[in-house]
């Protein structure tokens, strides 16, 4: 759809490789595991099996040794497909660069083989009931006891939260203060499936229904201060580090997603008969479509922009606040273009050209990750810097 130079041959070849094994395995069952509000466990296997897990974790860990770009190809392929039973890039670019890059050698020894496999799902918990995108309203305690960390407290919108064998839990550090005198210091605990005090119940969602999206309940947890991430204290300063890859990913997601529904709306409206031609033969259609599509190609420079200073290693927290809002928002826009587009048979759930779910399923995305208005908040603060 726009010309890109970001990907190299081999990159193409794992695309073909992704598409296959998505129209294959995961495609024809996903309405199932929306109507059930869960993806099966081994399909977590078999995309591992796939290579569609950790392509960035280094071989000696089970992963591919790969390189960012890697991961970008099976995002891409996976949000084309409207597909959220299996996002990969929660397992692959969120949970498993934490257990990489802070973990101990016994904590990546242990865990990341089973992720990079699919034997094992992770889970990144943050979000809590009353703080939302919030990182400064986190309640959830970890109180050191001896050998132990006593857990408290709760998180809701967890994405695998329910199917997850290993959690990584941000919580506040009782009693202790950050370095710059604020009470801002976290701990980033691993919390393990069957740890007692550990209660889960599955989120009944309309948007994005067959993402396993939990509540969890954390009641006295006692967790081995062996499965502490990183250094104790520091969980803040973790947090906002790998918050710019988290939403740069999902920026990748929204504007690839976006893009297919794009080309849809077009080809929809091409096919679209009226007394005077094609709906795409009225002005006010070409208008709409035209902002649309000069906006679209616009932002996936940007994106791409974004996605080749990550790979360079200097990827700007600034940058990819701009390339989750931009892309999310623009989503919206263009599914609500192909609803209205779509005329009566958009709201009909039989028909091919169904667009309400895609409206629904991109107003998720203007809020998972820090909402818009966060984004916006983040890119404002920041703002005093191009002085």
């Amino acid at each position: 759809m726009f010309k890109r130079t970001l990907f190299e041959q081999d990159h193409e070849i794992l695309r073909h490789q992704v598409a296959d094994f998505l129209d294959a395995q995961v495609v024809p069952d996903h309405a199932g595991w929306a109507a059930s509000r869960k993806a099966p466990r081994a399909i977590w296997q078999q995309a591992g099996a796939a290579g569609l897990l950790c392509r960035t974790i280094p071989q000696e860990y089970g992963g591919h040794g790969g390189d960012f770009r890697q991961s970008v190809v099976i995002i891409e392929e996976i949000a084309k497909r409207r597909l959220c039973g299996i996002l990969t890039f929660l397992q692959s670019d969120i949970v498993a660069p934490y257990l990489h890059r802070l973990g101990s050698d016994h904590q990546r020894q242990e865990y990341l083989p089973g992720l990079c496999s699919g034997q094992r799902i992770g889970a990144v918990a943050l979000t809590e009931p009353q703080g939302g995108s919030d990182l400064h309203q986190i309640s959830c305690q970890a109180e050191s006891d001896g050998d132990e960390i006593i857990l408290t407290g709760q998180k809701t919108h967890i994405s695998n939260g329910s199917e997850a064998d290993i959690i990584i839990v941000a919580a506040r550090s009782a009693g202790a203060r950050g370095t710059s005198g604020q009470a801002e210091s976290f701990d980033m605990v691993l919390v393990e499936a069957g740890t007692e005090g550990l209660f889960r119940s599955r989120i009944d969602k309309t948007g994005m229904p067959a993402l396993d999206t939990s509540h969890l309940r954390f009641d006295g947890c006692r967790i081995p201060k062996g499965n502490l991430l990183g250094a104790s204290g520091m969980g803040f300063f973790y947090l906002v580090s790998f918050l710019s890859i988290e939403r740069l990913v999902l920026a990748i997601y929204a504007q690839a997603m976006m893009e297919a529904l794009l080309k849809e709306t077009v080809k929809l409206c091409n096919m679209r008969k009226s007394a005077h031609g094609s709906t795409l033969d009225y002005q006010a259609t070409q208008f709409r479509l035209a902002d649309l599509y000069s906006d679209a190609i616009a932002n996936r420079s940007f994106v791409d922009s974004c996605i080749a200073d990550h790979v360079a290693g200097r990827l700007d927290n600034r940058n990819a606040c701009i390339a989750k809002l931009r892309s999310t928002e623009l989503l919206g826009r263009v599914a609500a273009a192909k609803l209205q587009l779509s005329g009566a048979r958009g709201f009909c759930a039989d028909s091919a050209e169904e667009a309400t779910r895609d409206v629904v399923d991109s107003a998720v995305q203007t809020v998972w990750g820090g909402s818009s208005e966060v984004m916006r908040n983040v890119i404002g603060s920041s703002l005093v810097n191009i002085l």
